[in-house]
Order: C-alpha cells, then structure tokens, then sequence
C-alpha cells in the first residue's frame, strides 16, 4: 500500500471499499483498542479510529466479516502504519490510518482473497 498524492493513486493492488469492525493492538502491551477497516486491498487496508495511532507502530489486527456469506469470521494479521491523518466529520474526531500488511499465516490469506474476490464480482459486504 501506498500513500496517495495530489498526481492520482500509486496503489499496485485494486483497494475495495467496505465497514468492517477491527480490533488492533501494538505488542506487547496488548491493549486491545477497535476501529473500523474503512477500505482494503491485498497489501494493506486503512483504518478509522478514535486514536492516533504513531507512524511505524507494528500492530497485531484482527477484521471481523459476516459470517452470513462466509465460512469465517474474521482475518487476523499483522501490519505496519505508514500513514496517518486527522480526520473531522461534523462533531466527530478522529484518525485515518494507512496500515501496510506484514504478516498473515495461509489460512487467514486465503480469508484475504475471498472478500476481495467477492468485493471485485461487486457483492454487497457490511459496507
């Protein structure tokens, strides 16, 4: 994942809008803080929070999915914050997140490729 600028999107991989919940912490604190995916790709996703999260905070992510259309519940990963701005929606504050996956075992991959599969045919998911 890349950062966008003024002259159009550097993104390599097609990015999907969507609202999933996510929980997220910086190891090994563990402190367990929520968010909302806001939009997501192969290589990374970009999230809405209430806190500010340090660019190159190493974070552990899980995203939840209806499990109503699939055979899972949530994708789990790790990622790196590459990016981050403020974000002001009438009496709203809050951050958007750029995150840049890191690691992420098979199965959870394999998670991965099957909403974007889905988000691509143009099916409805949470969002």
């Amino acid at each position: 994942m890349e950062r966008l600028s003024s002259h159009g999107e550097r993104r390599q991989r097609p990015r999907f809008t969507v609202k999933l919940p996510l929980d997220y912490w910086e190891a090994p604190a563990d402190v367990l803080m929520g968010g909302v995916v806001a939009n997501i790709s192969e290589a990374g996703l970009r999230i809405d929070s209430v806190h500010s999260i340090r660019i190159g905070a190493e974070l552990k992510i899980r995203v939840y999915v209806s499990e109503e259309e699939y055979t899972f519940g949530s994708i789990e990963g790790s990622g790196k914050v590459i990016w981050r701005s403020l974000r002001l929606e009438g009496d709203w504050e809050g951050y958007r997140h750029g995150l840049y996956l890191t690691e992420m075992s098979l199965d959870d991959r394999e998670r991965l490729e099957q909403l974007l599969k889905h988000q691509q045919q143009g099916g409805p998911f949470n969002s």
